[in-house]
């Protein structure tokens, strides 16, 4: 160590092990096999699966501070990219969603719906579609239950998945 290197300050060292602490915490949220996928420290793991039988809210207090210190010896970062991966994983699964319930809805509320998705999804079967749009028409007016809706949904988001893989 040079004279101009100095070693962490205690703030500093207090505030890796919260950080530590709280990646603890959120994997204690996580369901077992997916604590499996990333590949913990043996030792680790089976302390994330003994928290999340805790009951007790002190013993649970004690757990996380003990996960905390078992955390110090792997690469949190490694952890962190791997979790901010599911994240942008489930944010775009959810724009997705979002997305074909658009098109649904525009479908359904417009004649010219139909134009429109064809124009951006070429290869997707008009006929098809024209069929569960005619079927989900006569059920929204005769009160039944959407079973032709979801079909539609199912359709177009088999399209859209299709012309957007990941």
């Amino acid at each position: 160590m040079t004279e101009f290197e100095r070693p962490p300050s205690k703030t500093r060292r207090k505030r890796d092990a919260h950080d530590l602490q709280a990646l603890g915490e959120t994997l204690l949220g996580l369901k077992p096999e997916r604590l499996r996928a990333l590949n913990l420290a043996p030792d680790l793991y089976e302390a994330l699966i003994e928290g999340q039988k805790m009951s007790s809210r002190e013993a649970l207090r004690r757990h996380k501070q003990f996960i905390g210190r078992l955390m110090r010896d792997i690469d949190a970062a490694e952890i962190r990219r791997q979790l901010g991966a599911d994240r942008d994983a489930a944010r775009r699964a959810a724009l997705a969603f979002q997305q074909v319930e658009q098109w649904r809805d525009r479908l359904l509320e417009s004649p010219a719906g139909l134009g429109e998705f064809m124009r951006a999804h070429p290869t997707a079967d008009a006929d098809a579609l024209a069929r569960l749009l005619g079927e989900a028409h006569t059920e929204t007016a005769h009160g039944k239950p959407p079973r032709a809706a979801r079909a539609l949904f199912r359709a177009l988001n088999a399209v859209i998945t299709a012309a957007n893989p990941a």
